[in-house]
């Protein structure tokens, strides 16, 4: 049987693509899954958080020119089951590689339909903005979820998406189906709820029940290169990525079902749950590591593509500018003390020239 393929796509960006895309295929392997990831964006964060380094000779970009076989691009992860196609660095130019092709727009089709890809589920993480990329792999795709938040501009973004998917459906891909709309980076306060009621109103059952919530335990989990539901399996975050999983799958059957398909059963939510446990425990040594040295070399390197090499007194003076830049506030007080201070010397020069002139009888 051939995977069921899935693309992550938003054409906003900042709504956790990657998140999903990467918790969702670390949480089918917990499963039992056999899952390969496409990463699709050139920033790699899909395939820096499955712990593949960024810097691999091949990817999914020598896959677009022919420039390599999938055996020689797809890479093995910590995590038994789960795959990636990684993204690398060359990717950014692939706009203009596909361009030159004919048929362009169905370019990853072909290679994943000539590759016979072994494995149950394959998950593509698109890059923002309707662009070849995105609309390759909705033209894969047998079905795409809509990651989303509950804000305004995320709400804009939805309403842009919805008919870009509309458009591959009645073109590149009329079997696309629209799984799902998965609330992401939810608050519980009364703006968020009456946006995310607003679109469950509208869209129905496609909202999953499921909605994950803020927690900077993503933070920390991407800051390890891991999934969430590996670095801390029982945060709320993880927790919210297992029950979109579970719905995610429960989904799927019901779809295969209408096709006349049967699907072999998924183990339980407790036996996904230990296993994501055993692999937190097997990378327990990695986990660490970063809260000593990752974060430590990420300061460094941020502090030196902001000062670069200049002395210290120019990077005070830099750090002073970029402290009152973000505290408008005190930088107010601040000149408001130092014209207080000014107008005081003033009047101490002013009085201090009159006791001169007093003392020696000029006044």
């Amino acid at each position: 049987m051939k995977p069921y393929i899935v693309a992550i796509f938003n054409q906003k960006g900042g709504i956790s693509k990657t998140t999903t895309s990467t918790n969702l295929a670390v949480c089918l392997a917990a499963h039992g899954k056999s899952v390969v990831v496409i990463d699709l964006d050139s920033q790699g964060d899909s395939t820096k958080s499955l712990g593949i380094d960024p810097n691999v000779r091949q990817g999914i970009y020598d896959l677009f020119i022919g420039a390599a076989k999938l055996e020689d691009v797809i890479l093995p992860t910590r995590f038994e089951g789960l795959r990636v196609i990684p993204s690398t660095y060359s990717l950014a130019g692939i706009e203009i590689k596909l361009s030159e092709l004919k048929d362009s727009q169905r370019t990853l089709s072909t290679i994943v339909s000539h590759a016979s890809i072994d494995c149950d589920y394959i998950i593509i993480d698109c890059p923002p903005a309707l662009g070849i990329l995105p609309i390759n792999a909705l033209a894969t795709a047998d079905a795409v979820i809509i990651p989303v938040t509950a804000t305004p501009y995320a709400n804009d973004g939805l309403l842009r998406t919805l008919p870009s998917i509309k458009y591959v459906q009645e073109g590149l891909n009329k079997a696309l189906l629209l799984q799902g709309v998965l609330f992401t980076i939810h608050d519980r306060h009364k703006a968020a709820r009456k946006i995310s009621d607003l679109i469950r109103a509208r869209l129905g059952g496609t909202v999953y029940g499921a909605e994950i919530p803020r927690d900077n335990m993503v933070i920390e989990a991407a800051a390890s290169r891991l999934p969430v539901c590996v670095y801390a399996p029982k945060s709320a975050a993880a927790q919210a990525h297992l029950d979109f999983t579970v719905e995610f799958l429960e989904r799927h059957h019901k779809i295969a079902a209408k096709a006349g398909q049967e699907l072999a059963p998924f183990p339980a939510r407790p036996a996904a749950m230990d296993r994501l446990q055993g692999w937190r425990v097997e990378l327990a040594d990695h986990l660490a590591a970063p809260e000593q040295g990752g974060l430590a070399q990420q300061t460094s390197r941020l502090d030196r593509m902001l000062y670069g090499d200049r002395t210290t007194v120019e990077r005070l003076h830099l750090a002073l500018i970029h402290f009152f830049i973000d505290h408008r506030g005190v930088l107010a007080v601040f000149l408001a003390l130092v014209a207080l201070v000014g107008l005081m010397v003033i009047g101490a020069g002013v009085g201090g020239v009159r006791l001169l002139a007093d003392a020696f009888g000029l006044s």
